[in-house]
């Protein structure tokens, strides 16, 4: 009889679940965070929120996008959440798009508050939107069946793979902020009437934004940053115009010492092999390795003029400057010795291309 008294007591103590039901939650799948304009409230923040349905349909992806002003991202959250009749679960925000002028000003506080998140994944996706995160956030494709899910699909690399589009991960961004040696950067989105495109890419140093490359610039940024082989080298010179398209790709550099006062080189080889996809002259019974070295030649070329670019925005993506500190090591002086080296430092690119075949029918 005890023993039942002091279980029913017991019970008393026991406290309820805090679990709240499904269909009390807003799912936020996307995060913008723009520049508001006003020196009081910096930031604005524009959480996209699904809205359930009982079919997915293509085209019929239900969300409501909800905005607030605030001087700090936390602030804003919190002043979103006396809008809306749901409790908020940032589980699903599998993406974070900085607004462009934003991205140019300073990055430090957004990052800080999405890793500090605990409910944020660190796997999410980071891009910049054009003009602003919002007008990113408003586009709705037709072929788009979830909140979102365009988005998802263009970076997971499940949906469509293109030479220009290159996928940004949060802790990647994160650690690339804080890692000496190797500098960050993130996709472009640019928002259109009805779609968007994702072909740029914004190269940025510690703390913001310093140059956005050309569509062509990306497409060879991608092959060295990521290794993504599935990509086409184009070539135009006086034998033929023809576009090689790479199967195989295969790169490697070192870092050489100069002599005396003379700045380190970098030495880079690229080997490349492919099939002909396109081109106005048709070469087949020719000999290809003239236009082997017409490639090479062009190919050298941009990579050089690449590299030469980042190295005149004062930026590192690659990592040459890690590399530095793994062969050199000496603490923090190696560190300021490559920050003294990088602005003069040589490159040296050597590419070699194998035509695997013309494509044509003899």
């Amino acid at each position: 009889m005890k023993k039942t008294a002091i279980l029913a007591l017991l019970v008393l103590f026991l406290t309820g679940c805090g679990f709240k039901d499904i269909d009390k939650r807003f799912f936020v799948t996307a995060i913008g965070i723009d520049d508001s304009g006003n020196p009081d409230k910096r930031y604005r923040v524009s959480l996209k929120l699904a809205i359930p349905s009982q079919t997915i349909v293509p085209g019929k992806s239900k969300f409501e996008i909800v905005q607030e002003d605030a001087n700090t991202l936390t602030e804003a959250v919190r002043l979103i959440k006396s809008k809306v009749d749901k409790d908020l679960e940032f589980g699903h925000a599998k993406i974070c798009i900085l607004g462009k002028s934003l991205a140019e000003q300073s990055i430090a506080e957004p990052l800080d508050w999405l890793v500090r998140r605990g409910d944020i994944q660190l796997i999410g996706y980071v891009a910049v939107g054009e003009p602003t995160a919002r007008a990113v956030l408003n586009i709705k494709p037709k072929s788009e069946q979830l909140a979102g899910n365009a988005l998802f699909l263009s970076f997971d690399q499940e949906g469509t793979e293109s030479s220009y589009t290159i996928t940004e991960y949060l802790f990647d961004f994160y650690r690339r902020v804080k890692e000496k040696g190797k500098d960050p950067f993130l996709p472009v989105i640019q928002a259109n009437k009805d779609s968007y495109t994702i072909n740029r890419v914004m190269l940025l140093n510690k703390d913001r934004g310093v140059h956005t490359l050309s569509p062509e610039q990306t497409r060879i940024f991608i092959t060295y940053v990521r290794t993504f082989t599935r990509l086409e080298l184009t070539t135009k010179s006086s034998m033929a115009d023809f576009m090689l398209s790479v199967r195989d790709l295969i790169w490697k550099y070192n870092i050489q010492d100069g002599e005396g006062s003379q700045p380190p080189t970098v030495h880079l080889k690229v080997k490349i092999e492919g099939t002909i996809e396109e081109t106005n002259k048709v070469f087949y019974n020719e000999n290809w390795r003239d236009y082997e070295q017409e490639a090479e030649k062009d190919g050298e070329e941009r990579i050089q003029k690449l590299l030469v670019l980042l190295q005149q925005k004062g930026v590192d993506p690659v990592g040459f400057g890690l590399r530095f500190q793994a062969t050199h090591p000496a603490g923090d002086k190696t560190w300021s010795d490559w920050q003294t080296l990088y602005p003069n430092v040589r490159f040296d690119v050597k590419l070699h291309v194998k035509i695997a075949g013309t494509g044509s029918i003899k």
